[in-house]
């Protein structure tokens, strides 16, 4: 007999911390699931800290990252629901590619390899971290309003404004 996975994970992304699930962890845990929301490995911080020091990015690799929320899911009963946004949405892709999760969903996904073409508000979204070739090794922050393109483009800049603080 199958039985339904019980424990859902939610991966963030870049310039994002856990606490970016803070709304979406109630309701699921209000259809009687576990939720989990680790963090990617230097990311045991609060999102103010993360702006205050970006370079917490620039640590960041994909092989350590993977390997630590793979250690997260393996640990687990069974498979989980594995949900990812953005680069979370790409970390999902490639734990679903371990085979690791019942199932995954990725949320605007950032493109994996082999994704040739980018639209241009992509590039745009994008600039920031970009836009200076001295930061070429090193991490940026995105601004309230860079945030707002990039990231919560579809509320108003007030609600924006209220998701960059959190």
């Amino acid at each position: 007999m199958t039985t339904s996975p019980d424990t859902v994970v939610l991966v963030h992304g870049l310039w994002m911390t856990p606490r970016s699930w803070e709304h979406w962890v109630p309701y699921y845990e209000s259809k009687g699931l576990r939720v989990l929301t680790p963090g990617y490995p230097g990311f045991e911080i609060e999102v103010e800290a993360l702006r205050e020091d970006p370079d917490v990015i620039a640590r960041l690799t994909v092989p350590r990252t993977v390997d630590h929320l793979a250690a997260v899911v393996q640990a687990l009963d069974a498979p989980p629901v594995i949900i990812g946004h953005s680069f979370g949405g790409t970390l999902t892709q490639l734990l679903l590619a371990r085979g690791l999760g019942a199932a995954g969903v990725a949320v605007d996904s950032a493109p994996t390899e082999g994704v040739r073409v980018t639209p241009l508000s992509q590039a745009r979204s994008l600039f920031p971290a970009l836009r200076s070739p001295a930061t070429r090794h090193r991490a940026v922050g995105f601004t309230p309003e860079e945030f707002h393109y990039a990231f919560t483009n579809t509320v108003s800049e007030e609600e924006s404004l209220a998701v960059w603080e959190r």
